[in-house]
């Protein structure tokens, strides 16, 4: 991989972010940041477009080739390069066959997968589990995503799991758009906490995931109970994860990652049911932040594709 820079466009809510990445130091050389085009396909492009000619320009100057083009998409995508659906996310990509309309457009290979996979495959390769064998990646914002790596690539080709952040875990709280009462993502998304927040009587402020976060550690009873009860959920919900997965590493990420940062020892707990003598495992928030997006769909042109199969 020497030379070589991978262009990683990460699809974010309101923000997309591409980043010039270069794949043995795993640093994002350039970026390009523009609104989420969520109606108009041939304005996804132009915006592709221009953060493909900015790029070059600047591999062209540091002598380096750029290899192809990785993409996280918000929704599910197939072996062959196309998004079956987005859950109404973005309006154009039904059944959008991205990968041959991109690589037809800019003549460069093209690869794409989950958004929230990415993320776990850039925390894997270049964030808090690099070193460790099995990672898996809980990303916590407007909902929650999830990812699992093992040995640097994803265990199969597709993201059969990526709807892992809706595990019932309780049969409180409010009902989720999934169908369910008391998933994950409907208790510790960033609905979840202001939803939970809303019925204590001694929280006055504006609510948002993060002014609940500082209240409570500023000392407000109110918002501590509501962080407490959101360590909880998770502290539930990743022993369920242990049980199925086993992963050397837990890495929390998202926005609402950080103000979790010192509640870890709780989230992780004690008494969990090992799936093989002497297990264990660490927990760790995110340190590439809004990077990792970029980083994980760049690296798919570095990580080892999983044989393909299936959709």
């Amino acid at each position: 991989m020497a030379n070589k820079l991978a262009i990683g466009i990460d699809i974010g809510g309101t923000r997309t972010k591409f980043g010039l990445v270069d794949l043995e130091q795993g640093v994002v050389i350039d970026t390009l940041i523009v609104p989420t085009e969520k109606k108009d396909a041939t304005i996804f492009l132009e915006k592709i477009g221009l953060a493909v000619g900015q790029f070059r320009e600047v591999a062209a100057q540091l002598k380096k080739e750029i290899v192809g083009i990785g993409m996280g998409i918000p929704g599910f995508t197939t072996a062959n390069g196309v998004v079956t659906t987005t859950w109404g996310f973005l309006d154009f990509m039904e059944n959008y066959p991205v990968q041959s309309i991109i690589e037809n457009a800019f003549s460069l290979p093209c690869r794409i997968d989950n958004d929230a996979r990415i993320v776990s495959l850039g925390e894997a390769l270049y964030g808090k589990g690099k070193g460790f064998k099995r990672v898996l990646t809980l990303t916590l914002g407007t909902g929650v995503g999830f990812g699992f790596v093992v040995d640097g690539h994803f265990t199969e080709p597709l993201p059969l799991a990526h709807m892992g952040g809706h595990m019932k875990i309780t049969d409180n709280g409010e009902p989720c758009y999934c169908g369910k009462t008391g998933c994950l993502e409907g208790l510790v998304s960033s609905t979840g906490i202001i939803n939970l927040a809303k019925k204590r009587s001694g929280l006055t402020i504006e609510l948002s995931a993060e002014s609940i976060f500082t209240a409570a550690a500023n000392g407000n009873a109110d918002a501590l109970e509501v962080v407490q009860q959101v360590t909880s959920y998770l502290h539930t919900a990743i022993h369920n994860y242990v049980n199925l997965f086993a992963p050397d590493i837990i890495v929390l990420g998202g926005g609402i990652a950080k103000g979790l940062s010192s509640f870890l020892e709780e989230i992780k707990g004690i008494g969990y049911l090992s799936p093989y003598p002497n297990y264990d495992f660490q927990i760790a928030v995110s340190q590439l932040e809004e990077q990792a997006g970029m980083l994980g769909s760049a690296a798919l042109f570095k990580a080892p594709l999983p044989p393909e199969g299936g959709c």
